[in-house]
This record gives C-alpha cells, structure tokens and sequence, in this order.
C-alpha cells in the first residue's frame, strides 16, 4: 500500500529513514493520546476508562474501511497482503496471557517501550520483566513445543469461517464496533470512580457512528459479485480458455490421478444431483453450481495448506465446468482446471467394458452439451467400472497404454500472496 511499486525502491537507508519516520510518528501518537500512561490502559478492565478501546476499535474500523473499500474498487489485491497464520488455542491462551500482564504491569509491550522512553520507572520494569519473559520462553519452549504450534488454520479470515463475502463482515464488524462504544460509554459511567472523572462523550460522537455505518454500508454495496471480479481477471484468464490451455485430457487425468505425478487432484462435480446420481467419478466431491461459491475459500486454504493441488472441474459437457472455471478463477483459486468433453470424454475413452455390458448406452440424440450422451442401466453412482477405472485389474496396462497419447497441459502454481509479513 505503499505509493510506490515497492517500498524497497527507497533503498537500505531510506527503508531506514521510512522506518525511523514510522516509528517516531507511532510512538508520539501513543504519547500524546496518554497510553503510556498505565491508569489509562488499566482502567479499560476496570471499566472507568474507554479510551484505549475507542482508539484500537477506531483503527481497526478505518482500516478495514479503507481495505476493503480499495479492494471492492480494484485498487487492491487482498491476496498480497500479509495475514499472520491462525494458531486457535495457543492465541486463546497467549491472548489472556498478555490481558493479565497488562493488568498486573499496565502497559503492553509497545506502551511500555514509549513510557520507558519518557523516563517512567514502572516501565522500566515493566521493559525488563518483558525481556526476562522473553528469554524463559526461548528456554523453555521446548517443553510445549507441540501445543504452541497446534490447532494451526493458515490464513483465516472470517469470511472464511462463516461463508459470508468481505462486504457483509465490514459491515456488520461496523455495527459490533458502534455498539461496542455505546456499551463502553455505559459502563464507565456505571463504574467510574468519584475521584475520577472521564473525559466527556463528544456531541458529535452519534453522528460519526451513524457515518461510520454508512460507510461500511457503502463497502457492502459496491462489493463486486463474481462476475464483476471476473471482468477484472477476463483479459489475462479468458486467452487461457481460449487457447485450450486449461481443458485437461481425460488420459491426463487418469494419469493424474494414478499418482503418476505427485499432486493432490481434487475433482470438483458441479452438476445437479440428477446427474450427479446417474454417474460420477468415485473420487469425485460433488459441489453444485450454485453451492460452488461458498467451496472456494476450502480451495484456497487447500492450495495454501499443499501448494501441489490441483482442481479439475467436471460436468456432463464443458459448458458448466468452464462457468465452473471462471467463478474460481475470479476468486483466486491457483491450479484449476476442467475436463475436456466432460464426463462424456471420459466415459468415451474408459467406458468400454460397461458399454459392452449393456450398463450404459449411447444416447440416440446426443450433442447436447449440458446433458449426458448416454443412457444407464440404472443410477449407480460411482459403481460402473468408468466410474472407478483406476480400480480395474487391467489398470497398469491401461495407464501405460495413455500416458503418451496426451500433451500434459497441468502446470502447478503456488497460491498469489506475499512471501512473508507480519508484525511478529
């Protein structure tokens, strides 16, 4: 975010003097807003202060406005902005960890470094008991190596915990935000101390939370569907279409799947459950059209989680698996492709054992591209041999038979995003 194409344009001293410059402004910030005094930060547990808790809520919600609004206009890539890893219960833990600190000590580690630099003696300890801290844990992490690195989901946002698009979560964010102060407005007027007066609610602190809404409103509105973000995406992903670049062989994905190649193949089956009944592959996840948005955030941490992934869509014919291919592709998910022909393809070239059995048969009107070419004996699912073609005695000679009479077009990517980051 940075107005040049890369802060490191600046060069060893001026990332140096950026830096310094950061670091000053941040810490007269803290100063002059009186956290670095420990009866404010203190009071917030107590109720008789909110000022820290305004200040950090009102940060968090002018920079979720601002990204998240940059993001919605397409200014900015969210994929490339570093997200500190979730680790649930070791966060849980270090979180009330740090509470109690701070209300045992009264200050946090960046108040205490601006408060020790004001000659404040508490900080001093306070720095101190920090560094000590510090050390311990280095020398004893050992011992709970494995829980401070359990429960760990990447890069989890909540929009991938509950299935809701970026504009709706700044917004309701917004509300919790907005109640937040109100809520913090009454306690510490229930709480307050006699010899303690806090500083008075402005009179224009309704109308900067009703403005705020409308502003997280206005994020919510102007948040670009799935097809707005692919007409973003269209001039660099539609060639690839075009030229056939990502309609996949099924001789290649039977390879694929063969583990002849070490990928992890995720096969997506976006049909209706009509269709899907009638036959699928066995190794198949069946996700509808419709249902397919909510999937895409799973994808991603799939790709995040094992960079050597791959999703090959299917459908009956290409036509749903190349909408299939766009709405991921708008949404970011690497190494995606879909299965040339369909699963029409695919019961053409490994289907005939079960044709010659009788349990499927060619369609007399068939060249539909949304629908199946072929008749079945009945809705077995994945129980045709087709259906589960890597489960056939023949399998080695079959594989061996196909693996050269394809051009191999899956090229592994690893998922967009920034190499590292973070405020440690």
């Amino acid at each position: 975010m940075f107005p040049l194409a890369s802060i490191h344009a600046l060069g060893k001293t001026g990332l140096a003097l950026v830096e310094i410059l950061i670091g000053i402004g941040f810490a007269f910030g803290l100063e002059i807003s009186g956290f670095s005094n420990s009866y404010v930060l203190t009071g917030q547990f107590y109720f008789r202060n909110g000022r820290v808790i305004k200040a950090m809520f009102t940060s968090i919600l002018v920079a979720m406005v601002l990204v998240f609004g940059s993001v919605a206009l397409g200014l900015l890539d969210y994929d490339v902005i570093w997200v500190d890893p979730t680790y649930l219960w070791p966060g849980v833990v270090g979180g009330a960890l740090m509470g109690i600190g701070i209300i045992i000590g009264g200050y946090c580690p960046g108040t205490s470094l601006v408060s020790a630099t004001a000659l404040k003696k508490d900080a001093w300890f306070f720095v101190l008991g920090g560094l000590v801290g510090t050390f311990l844990f280095s020398e004893t992490e050992q011992l709970f190596h494995y829980f401070y690195n359990s429960s760990f989901y990447g890069r989890l946002t909540l929009m991938d915990v509950f299935h809701l698009n970026a504009g709706v979560v700044v917004f309701l964010m917004a509300l919790i935000v907005v109640l937040t102060f109100w809520a913090n407005e009454w306690a510490v007027g229930r709480f307050k101390r006699e010899d303690s007066q806090p500083a008075p609610t402005p009179r224009w602190a309704p109308m900067a939370s009703v403005i705020a809404l409308l502003v997280a409103a206005g994020v919510w509105a102007i948040w670009p569907t799935w097809q707005q973000r692919w007409n973003q995406v269209a001039a660099t992903q539609e060639p690839l279409l075009q030229q056939r670049q990502v309609q996949i062989s099924p001789n290649e994905l039977a390879t694929t799947l063969n583990k002849t190649r070490p990928l992890q193949t995720v096969i997506v089956d976006v049909r209706d459950d009509y269709d899907y009944n009638l036959f699928h592959l066995r190794w198949s996840r069946h996700i509808p059209l419709n249902n397919l948005l909510a999937a895409t955030p799973e994808f991603r941490k799939m790709a995040q989680d094992t960079p050597a992934t791959v999703f090959v869509i299917v459908s009956n014919g290409e036509a749903q698996a190349t909408e299939a291919w766009k709405m991921m592709a708008a949404e970011k998910v690497p190494n995606v492709y879909l299965l040339e022909g369909g699963l029409n393809e695919w019961i053409k070239a490994f289907g005939e054992k079960d044709l010659a059995a009788g349990k499927i048969m060619e369609a007399k009107a068939a060249g539909n591209a949304k629908l199946l070419d072929y008749y079945f004996a009945a809705a077995l699912g994945d129980r045709y041999r087709a259906a589960d073609m890597l489960a056939d005695p023949d399998n080695d000679e079959i594989i061996e038979k196909i693996k050269d009479q394809f051009v191999p077009k899956i090229k592994v990517k690893g998922p967009s995003g920034p190499a590292g980051g973070g405020c440690g």
